[in-house]
């Protein structure tokens, strides 16, 4: 998938939702990473042919989508806050998915996201967390060329939310917007960090993960290490150290664990 823009904007009348927004990635899962009112829904609003920008284009795979008018075949689009305001059953949903040729992973993804366990439920009665399900059920059931997923693990607990995360990292042509940092890491191959509508990070995985930068988690959130904190976020430290030194530490229990530091460090330094 090679997703591209330039000098990509969006004015609501007063404000923009993104401004001058140029990049080019070549990746299988792509992720928009930014705090609320950031600009990623307005982003994927573009990619996904619901917004014409402004200014300037988006380009996916050689195409506009906003242009193309068989964007449904496509496209698939998940949004954030699903809204299944319909009177029938979870089963109706899944047996309707499965009459389409087109969407041959809809047992799997019933069983995968544990969707069995509602299959009689009205789907307007349905919690957040079990209208979410049924949203990604949607999205990635069916073969598509690209699928957007705007909050994919919103609503979810962590469990749930970390088998749609592995789900996820194992689909091509993939485009998720969230504020989740672990879950950018988790799932995509190129990050694109965005702040007040303005790109301030792009890169790879490999990219992101290049210096010698270390996530530190402390065992006592007031604990203090011998070496100079970059940032700090409650019990976890962004910190410049050797490996061979927080190995140590880690034996002694000083720390309860590293990593290379990835997308907070990347954000934060950008800020």
């Amino acid at each position: 998938m090679i997703v591209e823009a330039e000098n990509l904007g969006v004015n609501y009348g007063r404000t923009w939702g993104i401004r001058g927004l140029t990049f080019k990635a070549k990746t299988d899962r792509l992720a928009l990473i930014g705090h609320n009112g950031s600009g990623k829904t307005t982003l994927l609003s573009v990619f996904s042919g619901i917004r014409h920008p402004t200014t300037g284009r988006a380009v996916i795979n050689g195409w506009e989508p906003y242009k193309r008018k068989d964007k449904w075949i496509a496209i698939r689009y998940s949004f954030e806050k699903p809204q299944f305001q319909i009177p029938v059953k979870v089963r109706d949903l899944v047996e309707v998915l499965k009459a389409n040729p087109r969407c041959p992973w809809v047992d799997d993804l019933v069983e995968a996201l544990e969707i069995t366990q509602f299959l009689d439920r009205r789907i307007d009665s349905l919690s957040s967390g079990q209208s979410q399900l049924c949203n990604l059920l949607v999205a990635l059931s069916c073969d598509s060329e690209v699928v957007i997923l705007d909050e994919p693990t919103a609503h979810l607990d962590s469990y749930r939310a970390g088998i749609v995360d592995e789900l996820i990292s194992k689909r091509t042509g993939v485009i998720i917007a969230t504020h989740d940092v672990e879950e950018g890491e988790a799932v995509a191959d190129y990050f694109l960090i965005l702040k007040e509508g303005r790109l301030v990070w792009s890169g790879t995985r490999k990219e992101l993960f290049s210096n010698d930068i270390y996530e530190v988690t402390l065992i006592e959130t007031g604990g203090q290490l011998p070496f100079k904190t970059l940032y700090r976020f409650g019990a976890t430290l962004i910190v410049k150290a050797e490996g061979n030194e927080l190995v140590d530490m880690l034996s002694k229990g000083i720390i309860a664990g590293f990593k290379r530091a990835g997308l907070r460090y990347a954000y934060a330094k950008s800020s």
